[in-house]
């Protein structure tokens, strides 16, 4: 009897990590324009992971890619409009993002955080001010060097401080279970 208790202790913690969640960003909109920087909040809406199998096929295409060496992350990207753009299965590009060959646009991803098959920002957290990104589109490489690592309170929404004189890109997951993490970085 202990030992099936101890069983049934061990498979909810399992699932806890397993199915754990974390933001999904659904828009983006301008709040304040000051001083060269633009302000937007970001909704951000919890997802609890449905129990569906989190593997996938797909001959879709994908329409860039993410290279952080520092944290080893190798991933595509999927274009907006792609059943493979959400952080419930891969990185998300959010819908009011620029791509990375806007002059001082903002490319904006979200991704899961945690122990999950699809936390892809689980290290984000490692990077630092001065670190490259990498996103690969269009058959060029553009690198990012990050300026700016900031938590927010977890509200639905996130503040994304940048630089509009910039070509940017956001990362943005959670940080516990009350914070979101955000980091910047410019076009170098």
């Amino acid at each position: 009897m202990q030992l099936k208790f101890i069983k049934i202790i061990f498979l909810i913690f399992l699932g806890f990590f397993y199915f754990g969640y974390s933001p999904s960003v659904s828009k983006s909109d301008v709040v304040n324009s000051d001083n060269n920087y633009m302000y937007s909040k970001v909704d951000i809406k919890e997802s609890i992971l449905e129990k569906t199998e989190r593997t996938y096929t797909s001959e879709e295409t994908y329409l860039a890619r993410i290279i952080i060496s520092k944290i080893g992350l190798n991933r595509p990207l999927y274009s907006l409009n792609s059943k493979l753009n959400t952080v419930d299965k891969n990185i998300e590009i959010l819908k009011n993002s620029d791509m990375p060959d806007v002059i001082n646009g903002n490319f904006i991803l979200a991704a899961h955080n945690g122990y999950s098959l699809i936390s892809y920002f689980h290290n984000l957290h490692k990077l630092q001010i001065g670190d490259e990104v990498n996103i690969n589109y269009n058959d060029k490489k553009y690198t990012y060097r990050v300026s700016k690592i900031y938590d927010v309170i977890k509200t639905g929404k996130v503040a994304v401080k940048r630089d509009k004189n910039k070509t940017t890109i956001t990362m943005i997951t959670c940080k516990d279970d009350d914070k979101q993490l955000v980091v910047i970085g410019y076009l170098v």
